[in-house]
């Protein structure tokens, strides 16, 4: 008997692997997808404005990437989170202004050195619900708990979708882009509009895929929803997909992706992230400061042949 519906995945024809930059941006699981990646030491920089839920706002980080300025004064709000901007994820808030810009003009400069050189760029949306900063017209990557009277919520289109991300895809041929809806379902939104906001993001990704040779879709969504399709592979809320089903997502994703000549570099780095993780039980003895040795000696060995410094 056949017991569940196994989604397809294909495989990409030329895949990333460890000599290359690959940027995540959108959703906590595009984070968790990239904190796994990085983990096993791909070059992996993870959502550089924090975690961001709509298209809309992507594509306004994507913008701040690829362009020259800094956030000034002008972009900062006092909130009941502390100074930030709506072009960042709370994550960003500190207790001053100088703070913030601070951190969030070091971490746009570091960023853009990434995404200039990144080949791959993987893109999380979670929904397509957008907040509109009533006052200054910004879509808000995040409303920083301030109050709902401010904004005016409005659901993107399909069109909206694809025309937001387009310009980014079709800039370089050469850079690959792959996007994925997260299976995150949001609740609060009631089913039938989460299953309507899911289906704007599909449809706008579906055209840009259809249209650019560099840009693919990966089913996470339909992974979750479709083949494992069972409430004990969701956390306690319900909504978000547990930490095995993570696991498991992700082993799909490497399989989908990882270029074919590094799948023993990934069987190397799953060893050595264990090695990493293991506590003596006795620390400071005969046996564990050998052990020691031998760790440090394979991740720097691993370190050397992937390009990059032991530290």
């Amino acid at each position: 008997m056949i017991l569940q519906t196994r989604v397809d995945t294909g495989r990409l024809e030329h895949g990333f692997g460890y000599d290359d930059r690959i940027m995540f941006l959108g959703s906590c699981f595009a984070g968790e997808i990239g904190r796994r990646c990085k983990d096993l030491w791909l070059d992996v920089p993870v959502n550089p404005f924090g975690v961001l839920f709509n298209p809309c706002s992507i594509a306004a980080s994507l913008a701040l990437l690829g362009g020259s300025g800094l956030f000034t004064m002008a972009d900062v709000m006092e909130t009941p989170v502390g100074f930030c901007s709506l072009h960042h994820h709370t994550s960003f808030a500190r207790p001053t202004a100088a703070e913030f810009l601070d951190n969030a003009n070091t971490t746009l400069e570091e960023a853009r050195r990434c995404y200039s050189s990144a080949k791959w760029v993987i893109v999380t949306f979670g929904t397509s619900f957008v907040y509109r900063h009533k006052a200054s017209g910004i879509i808000a990557a995040n409303c920083l708990k301030l109050p709902q009277k401010d904004f005016e919520r409005v659901r993107i289109t399909p069109e909206q979708v694809y025309g937001s991300l387009l310009p980014f895809v079709s800039a370089d041929s050469n850079r690959q882009w792959i996007f994925t809806v997260s299976p995150v379902r949001h609740l609060a939104d009631g089913l039938h509009q989460n299953q309507l906001s899911k289906a704007v993001l599909h449809l706008g990704i579906d055209r840009i895929v259809a249209e650019c040779a560099n840009a693919h879709y990966f089913p996470a969504y339909e992974i979750l929803v479709d083949e494992l399709r069972d409430y004990r592979f969701y956390a306690e809320d319900m909504a978000h997909p547990s930490a095995q089903t993570v696991n498991y997502v992700f082993d799909r994703f490497m399989e989908y992706g990882l270029k074919r000549g590094d799948t023993e570099l990934l069987e190397r780095a799953r060893k050595l992230e264990a090695m990493m993780s293991h506590r003596p039980l006795i620390p400071g003895s005969t046996q564990a400061l050998a052990f020691e040795r031998n760790r440090d000696k394979a991740l720097s060995d691993f370190l050397h042949q992937i390009g990059r410094d032991f530290k």
